[in-house]
């Protein structure tokens, strides 16, 4: 490898703001977490279309080279007290994947969509926790951002263009701030949101309580309220984020780490368990393929009817990655390796819009985090006066009763968002993190295999073809797999759908020698920024 011990560190991220902001921490004297934080805050301005300042939440991991040792905040949004099971009309619809609707999306967009955003408590406890400079410092670039503007980039555009005459009909403030003069912004013009950068300006001077109480919450839930939501000042003030132990599991001599539920990595912790008898470095990629696809048929089907918020849900973390559970798993891939069947979908999900960013210090303290509106621009709701677009919590439950995900009060909904860490005898190996709804799961064990079993550079495994089964076929691959991989995974028996791209921007940085060597990557999927000394 011909990367250089680093000085400072290295940031990944999907914006170029994105990565100078936390990588300007690093310079100041900051670790990975004071630039992952700055990062995070950075990307919920440049970036409103995939995640915000109020949006619904996120998690990250964090690895502290000196007791070698793996923390797991989640900044998960929780619903408002007065949500319910039933708060959603549910129609029979036939003609849609999911078989039903809500009218009008309510769960989706709209004020009735917005749980009690986790993105700013999230980011200051770890930067509280964890971190060294100051709230004002890991700040400074997105408040900048907000005030002096930023150029969108091409995925923001795009979904600033698809939702402009909708938004001008049912969210004029949302119109206001992310239109210019009524129209969507073009490549290279640039943004603004000043209303934004004094509310920022505001959570510098007094912390996350900023946003949770005192005037800025009233003008919030008053907003909200008048719109028809139910959120409340007493939700924002009672919702705290969780510092915990993350989910971990070794694989062929690595621990590979991830956040606990409701996020998306247990199932990629599954699918991995499930594998690891099989010689994937010496599969072609049709036979990869094919074993991968079986696996995530069984685990997402595990996923799906059982998983969700483990304070409402009994679930035993221990036995969902136990050897017995596995192999009870594993005659069900044995079955579908030898006779592929079309799988089933438990419920539908279309929704996917996230961010992630991989931080690494001179030290080789470590950071994943991935943080979400949950789909593009969230609830589409903007308060006036703030600057704040909120993100949709309540629309990340299944609206139907009845399902160990459906809505309950103070609940945390079940969300894909799965960043990983892996370290290799105690020391640094990888940060890693993708977005995409449900394809995040499934991507991630696609880079860890390629990390682990294949042995590739970061890069490598971010450029490498993805395919995605969430429980039934057809199965989405990407059209740079080849020609003969599909035509091999149809020989096999498999119904596949050829595909573009398949999630991301992925992010990913590869360390040895202790974390003194150190070796970025960017999905060539998207527009982001590895920087690095």
């Amino acid at each position: 490898m011909n990367s250089h011990k680093k000085e400072f560190g290295t940031v990944v991220g999907p914006h170029p703001r994105t990565a100078k902001a936390g990588f300007d921490m690093l310079l100041a004297g900051g670790n990975a977490v004071d630039a992952a934080v700055a990062a995070a805050f950075a990307e919920g301005v440049v970036e409103p279309s995939h995640n915000g300042i109020a949006g619904y939440g996120g998690c990250m991991l964090i690895y502290r080279k000196k007791t070698q040792d793996v923390v797991a905040i989640d900044y998960n949004t929780a619903a408002p007290a007065a949500a319910a099971e039933d708060m959603f009309t549910i129609e029979d619809a036939p003609d849609v994947p999911a078989g039903y609707r809500v009218p009008g999306r309510a769960n989706v967009h709209g004020p009735l969509s917005i749980g009690v955003p986790g993105v700013v408590a999230g980011l200051c406890l770890a930067l509280k926790e964890y971190g060294r400079l100051t709230l004002t410092d890991v700040l400074r670039p997105a408040i900048n951002s907000a005030r002096y503007g930023y150029a969108p980039n091409r995925a923001n555009r795009g979904g600033i263009a698809g939702n402009a005459e909708r938004w001008k009909r049912e969210f004029p403030e949302t119109a206001h701030v992310f239109l210019k003069n009524g129209r969507p912004p073009k490549q290279g013009e640039t943004l603004t949101n000043p209303d934004l950068a004094r509310t920022l300006e505001t959570v510098a001077e007094d912390g996350h309580t900023a946003l949770y109480e005192g005037k800025i919450a009233e003008t919030i839930t008053n907003h909200i309220q008048e719109l028809g939501g139910i959120l409340t000042l007493d939700d924002l003030k009672q919702y705290r984020p969780i510092i915990t132990q993350p989910y971990e599991i070794q694989y062929r001599g690595y621990s590979v780490h991830t956040v606990p539920l409701g996020a998306g990595g247990l199932t990629t912790l599954q699918m991995l368990r499930l594998v690891e008898t099989y010689d994937v470095a010496k599969m072609s990629l049709t036979d990869r393929f094919h074993l991968l696809a079986e696996a995530m048929k069984i685990s997402w089907v595990e996923r799906l009817r059982k998983y969700g918020d483990p304070n409402f849900v009994e679930i035993d973390i221990d036995e969902e990655l136990s050897d017995s559970f596995t192999e009870k798993l594993s005659k069900k891939l044995i079955a579908g390796l030898e006779t592929p069947q079309r799988g089933e979908v438990v419920y539908h999900e279309p929704m996917h819009c996230t961010s992630h960013i991989s931080t690494a210090d001179a030290e080789g303290n470590m950071v994943s985090l991935t943080q979400t509106h949950g789909g593009g621009f969230g609830s589409m709701v903007t308060v006036p006066g703030t600057g704040l677009l909120f993100g949709h919590g309540v629309g990340r439950f299944e609206p139907r009763p009845g399902y160990a995900n459906s809505i309950s009060p103070k609940k945390r909904p079940l969300h894909n968002m799965a960043p990983c860490l892996a370290t290799h005898d105690g020391m640094p190996f990888a940060t890693y993190g993708i977005p995409g709804g449900r394809t995040i799961p499934n991507n991630q064990l696609n880079i860890s295999i390629s990390l682990m079993d294949l042995e590739m550079s970061a890069q490598a495994a971010l450029d490498a073809p993805r395919f995605h089964c969430d429980g039934a076929e057809p199965i989405q691959i990407e059209s740079r797999a080849g020609e003969e991989t599909l035509a091999g995974l149809r020989e096999l028996g498999h119904e596949i759908t050829a595909s573009g791209g398949i999630g991301g921007p992925g992010h990913a940085i590869r360390l040895w020698n202790g974390g003194t060597c150190q070796q970025g990557g960017t999905d060539p999927r998207g527009e982001g920024k590895i920087l690095t000394h």
